[in-house]
């Protein structure tokens, strides 16, 4: 079965950073149009505009460019994101998890992170750590940025990826 980013709700919040970015920009010849002077210096309107503007064409050309994709089948996974193109066997694979990142906040969407076995080589960097694990471990996808919904995402890694796949540190609302 393939899974999907939801371009459209990433794409939202890129659109918003840029519109933020460009009124940031225009903002002290905005405010010196109508009579009022922009008393903490205009750089900073337009550094902060400009450095809005660069991440959002920069996020979008990225979503251009390597859109999503997450195969999972009775061979193994499939991934194609962000510039990683991989397809992990099963057996190279130590677990596959569904969990909450430990950098951001306790209300935060569960990412889709695999683990792999030790001695495999995925042909990709595995870099992220759990608090108190050594293991490294590749951060996939935030599920809220896919189309179908956990409980699906679960289902299937559940039937093909088997003792490999577990849900983690979950509030009862998001299992």
């Amino acid at each position: 079965m393939e899974f999907h980013r939801d371009t459209g709700k990433v794409l939202r919040v890129v659109l918003l950073i840029t519109l933020l970015g460009v009124a940031l920009f225009a903002s002290p010849m905005l405010l010196d149009l109508i009579g009022f002077e922009f008393t903490l210096g205009p750089w900073i309107a337009y550094a902060m505009g400009a450095i809005c503007i660069f991440f959002g064409v920069a996020r979008t050309y990225q979503l251009v460019r390597y859109p999503f994709r997450l195969a999972v089948g009775e061979a193994g996974l499939s991934i194609r994101c962000d510039g990683l193109s991989a397809d992990i066997p099963w057996a190279a694979l130590e677990e596959v998890t569904v969990e909450r990142v430990h950098f951001v906040g306790p209300s935060s969407a569960p990412h889709l992170i695999v683990w792999p076995a030790p001695g495999s080589d995925l042909g990709f960097k595995a870099g992220y750590r759990r608090k108190g694990d050594e293991r490294p471990g590749r951060l996939v996808i935030q599920l809220s940025e896919l189309r179908e919904p956990l409980a699906q995402v679960a289902a299937v890694l559940q039937a093909y990826a088997g003792g490999r796949f577990s849900v983690r540190d979950l509030p009862a609302s998001a299992a």
